[in-house]
């Protein structure tokens, strides 16, 4: 991942931006951990065994590979991103990797943070999942949540305030200082 230096958008001063590479956009993109499970598999293969023939060619006819790389567009971009190419051989789809084209462990670790964070993106919507039916299941909360729709309600129907505040005589207006009192905090200069 490449990093830019920000100049000033509300930032604060020497805050750097990660622009993620159209693998890592891509691979975000998908939507299954098996998917990213998968290419990851296929990704080591290669990067561990660059010359081996097996690993270099996937056809649709897989139904896992078919399934899981081919109906998923996000899958098929990643793909093209690290150099395979779809083709036709013998009339059946396949994608082949050239020779001389590997992958590296840096794009298997980039497929193993885009893993993470959709697993982590799955457990926090199951998370508001089942926070929102616990909200609808509770009367306490749903008579909370009504108070504070009324309270809204009530808000909104205000005339807003377009005066400002004005002083208030308090005391006898006299104007006594830290050290007159002894709370300067020196040692009575």
């Amino acid at each position: 991942a490449s990093l830019t230096a920000m100049a000033y958008a509300g930032y604060a001063p020497g805050h750097r931006v990660v622009e993620r590479t159209p693998l890592e956009r891509a691979l975000r993109a998908i939507a299954r951990p098996e998917t990213l499970d998968l290419l990851e598999r296929l990704s080591k293969n290669v990067a561990r065994a660059p010359s081996e023939a097996k690993y270099r060619k996937l056809k649709r006819a897989n139904a896992t590979i078919g399934r899981e790389i081919f109906d998923d567009e996000h899958a098929m971009r990643a793909m093209m991103t690290m150099g395979w190419i779809a083709e036709t051989i013998e009339g059946s789809e396949c994608l082949t990797l050239p020779r001389g084209t590997t992958t590296t462990m840096r794009e298997v670790r980039a497929m193993d943070e885009a893993r993470t964070a959709l697993r982590r993106r799955l457990e926090e919507e199951m998370r508001a999942k089942i926070r929102a039916r616990a909200m609808a299941n509770d009367p306490r909360r749903a008579a909370l949540r009504e108070a504070v729709e009324a309270d809204r309600a009530e808000r909104a129907v205000r005339e807003p305030v377009t005066t400002g505040s004005r002083a208030a005589a308090r005391g006898t207006g006299t104007t006594v200082t830290a050290k007159e009192v002894g709370a300067s905090g020196s040692s009575g200069c």
